[in-house]
């Protein structure tokens, strides 16, 4: 006899795990199969990662269910994935269905009873029919009006106006049966099918060495340019013979041409039969950065974003399978391509926290990229202006080799930077949100034909509501947080929940009509600016102006036909944007990130304004920077305006160690959320109590962890949902991924856990 071990596809935690069905002769059953098998009273979707003709110790052939049925004749999910899920799920501390539908996204079906006639078009059946009593002809003459096809069970009973019992006695008498079916939109080839070329094939194709497609590639590369690829080539090439992985980082200052330095690496890895994934973190940046690649290799080049339809998601990953696409180019998720041949992933802006997943698994593409390529025997390049303080770390280290473009590509020089001082200028009786230095030099660049771009990390038109009489600040229903205020519309509006209502005429506290807005956003950067300079042309790059397809795309093409003078943005525009003709970049309020209740806060700041500073003067036209601020001593911005990451860098690092957060000691914070405060109190203080347990436990007693908590979340409510927060500190992840996952488990098997959600997350990047 032969047994599988399946992972069942259920969210319930206290059935997450894999158990052992009995498999039945006659059927080609492999990992990596989909299969229904039978869990308590129910059947659920399966996937099989072991065959073995031995059970474990603990269980019996007696106790062995058969599987079900089998959902497909060949193997869907690739062993490697497989394990990568399961990998995802131990890390991360969630539910292994979770880690499932991650790392294989088109895992998706349920499982429906159905209705199946038994009659048929026949004479003799049809005369049967009408032998009937009126109720019963009523109930077939549904299946005889949909052809006698199969109907879902809920879907039959409802048109047929029929109860269970007399449905049963239906299918006693012979016409009709009920059967479950497993229904799923995905029609996907086999792992078999999979196409893995040679180098051969790939260099036939013409994908030699400096020619790609039609077009050779052109572009003169630098002396550093020329040494980044090289080492990039020489860690694939250790990677292979040794079979092992590298990680590589790569620091280029902005405009130093790290996209070039990718194009070729990637060519000359397609060449030798190697598949690549290139990570860029939001969707805003896909097509740009697409739309280059997809100019020098053409078909071979998949596309993958949370905007795509589903369908267009299921024609993607088919070509994926298929061996049709070689580079696969998207945001976080696609970290999971299933390439056959993947040797390099790559993330560019490896810094951004958009790589950092928000909802369970809350997996952090870069751990995932490093994952694979020890599976694969790759090189992950990680790649950045501002790199992550971990990732510099790491490089410091040795643990991660480092390369560095020190200088721009063109030939231009980084932009200077002026500090304003803002508390200066309301002192000299300037009210504006723009300083006078920044107003001159917006002037001068209209006069010269020459564009600006306005930073700031915040949409809307102000930031909060408040009555003057009271103090009172308009919050939104359903989240603990205030609500912003859109002019257009005249919109109160919650960036959480997307709530939205009108100012209201008087406070509902004291009755007062004085009512005023506080703070500043993108779209009163706009409408002041107009204000001040009425024939100057701007247009504005954030959320609210790019939720359409193809705004974004729009936007960025008609700034660079130069159809606006000015564009105002969020941080959508800070990184990975080139324009010619952009000499001048201001920060409205450089502030706002750095006053964050984070200790990551300083480190965002210093990325942010870098980041943003580089899109100024990138060709032969020399730019400038204006950062305006009401704290211009905080090394964040005065390293930043001197262009010096290495120096912030050591004085972070320093910070850090002195205080023991990351990298010198892990965190893993654990969420909880319930739509009753008292219920989520009540586990967040029950959760923290069985893990001090565990502390005074043989195995935890002598280790040093922290429990931090409970405590309420930094948002107590959002979407209608309480939380509370326990976090555990310590040096050593391993050590503390086992402890948590103890104090989980002791919780799921307390009263307290019920319709309680967990959210938990490994070295969180945010507060």
């Amino acid at each position: 006899m032969l047994y599988a071990e399946v992972l069942v596809d259920v969210a319930n935690r206290r059935l997450d795990r894999s158990y052992h069905y009995l498999l039945s002769e006659g059927i080609n059953y492999r990992v990596g199969m989909r299969v229904l098998v039978p869990l308590k009273h129910r059947l659920v979707q399966g996937l099989i990662i072991d065959i073995t003709a031995k059970l474990p110790a603990e269980l019996t052939a007696e106790q062995i269910r058969p599987v079900f049925k089998a959902l497909e004749r060949e193997t869907a999910v690739p062993e490697d994935l497989i394990f990568l899920a399961r990998w995802l799920a131990e890390t991360t501390i969630c539910s292994i269905a979770q880690s499932l539908h991650t790392v294989w996204p088109l895992f998706k079906g349920k499982v429906e009873k159905w209705v199946v006639p038994l009659f048929t078009s026949a004479d003799n059946d049809f005369q049967a029919l009408k032998l009937l009593d009126q109720e019963t002809f009523k109930a077939l003459a549904v299946l005889q009006r949909s052809r006698r096809k199969a109907l879902p069970l809920a879907t039959y009973l409802k048109r047929a106006q029929l109860a269970k019992p007399a449905l049963e006695e239906l299918e006693n008498q012979g016409w009709l049966r009920q059967e479950f079916r497993f229904i799923s939109r995905w029609n996907l080839p086999a792992v078999s099918e999979r196409h893995l070329p040679a180098a051969e094939e790939a260099f036939d194709a013409g994908f030699n060495e400096g020619f790609i497609g039609d077009q050779a590639l052109s572009k003169q590369l630098t002396p550093e340019q020329e040494s980044a690829v090289a080492g990039i080539l020489a860690a694939l090439q250790i990677a292979a013979e040794q079979k092992t992985s590298r990680t590589l980082l790569l620091h280029g200052v902005t405009g130093s041409g790290k996209t070039e330095v990718y194009l070729q690496v990637i060519n000359r890895l397609l060449a030798e039969g190697g598949d690549v994934i290139l990570l860029v973190p939001e969707i805003a940046l896909t097509p740009q950065i697409s739309d280059y690649f997809q100019a020098q290799f053409d078909s071979r080049v998949a596309v993958l974003h949370s905007g795509l339809k589903a369908t267009e998601k299921v024609r993607v990953w088919e070509e994926i399978i298929a061996g049709q696409k070689r580079l696969v180019i998207g945001a976080r998720s696609a970290v999971f391509a299933p390439l056959p041949n993947l040797k390099l992933i790559i993330m560019d802006e490896e810094h951004d926290s958009a790589y950092k997943q928000s909802e369970n698994p809350k997996y952090h593409a870069r751990d995932v990229a490093r994952k694979r390529m020890e599976q694969q025997n790759g090189v992950v390049l990680l790649a950045s202006a501002t790199p992550s303080l971990e990732a510099y770390a790491a490089a410091q280290t040795g643990k991660v080799n480092l390369i560095v473009l020190k200088k721009r590509a063109g030939g231009s020089s980084l932009p200077p930077v002026e500090i304003v001082d803002m508390r200066q200028e309301l002192l000299q009786g300037n009210r504006s949100i723009f300083s006078d230095s920044l107003q001159a030099k917006l002037r001068d660049r209209v006069i010269k034909g020459e564009q600006s771009m306005l930073f700031l990390n915040r949409r809307g038109y102000s930031t909060f509501v408040v009555r003057r009489e009271c103090g009172y600040t308009v919050r939104c229903p359903n989240c603990d947080v205030s609500l912003t205020f859109h002019s257009a519309g005249h919109k109160m509006c919650c960036h959480y929940c997307n709530h939205a209502e009108e100012p209201p005429l008087r406070c509902s506290q004291c009755g007062s009509r004085y009512i005023r807005f506080f703070g500043q956003g993108t779209q009163r950067v706009e409408e002041d600016l107009q204000s001040l300079q009425p024939d100057i042309r701007i247009m504005r790059l954030d959320w609210d102006t790019t939720r359409s397809k193809e705004a974004h795309r729009l936007i960025l093409e008609s700034f660079r036909r130069q159809e606006a003078q000015v564009l105002v943005g969020t941080q959508m525009m800070a990184k990975g944007l080139d324009f010619p003709n952009v000499t001048l970049v201001g920060v409205i309020a450089a502030d706002q990130a750095l006053n964050m209740p984070d200790f990551r806060a300083r480190e965002r700041t210093f990325q942010l304004l870098t980041q943003v500073s580089g899109r100024a003067g990138r060709s032969k036209k020399a730019g400038e920077v204006v950062i305006q601020t009401y704290s211009p001593a905080d090394r964040a911005i005065v390293k930043a305006a001197a262009h010096d990451f290495a120096g912030f860098f050591w004085d972070e690092i320093r910070y850090r160690q002195n205080l023991g957060y990351p990298p010198f000691t892990h965190l893993i914070r654990v969420l909880l959320l319930h739509e009753v405060e008292e219920k989520v109190i009540r586990a967040a203080h029950d959760l923290a109590a069985f893990l001090r347990a565990r502390m005074t436990g043989p195995e935890y007693g002598n280790t040093e962890i922290d429990i931090l908590g409970p405590a309420p979340a930094l948002f107590l409510r959002l979407k209608n949902r309480y939380r509370w927060q326990v976090a555990v500190k310590a040096k050593r992840m391993d050590i503390l991924r086992a402890f948590l996952h103890l104090g989980v488990k002791d919780l799921y098997n307390s009263p307290s856990s019920n319709g309680i959600n967990l959210n938990i997350e490994v070295d969180p990047l945010s507060s």
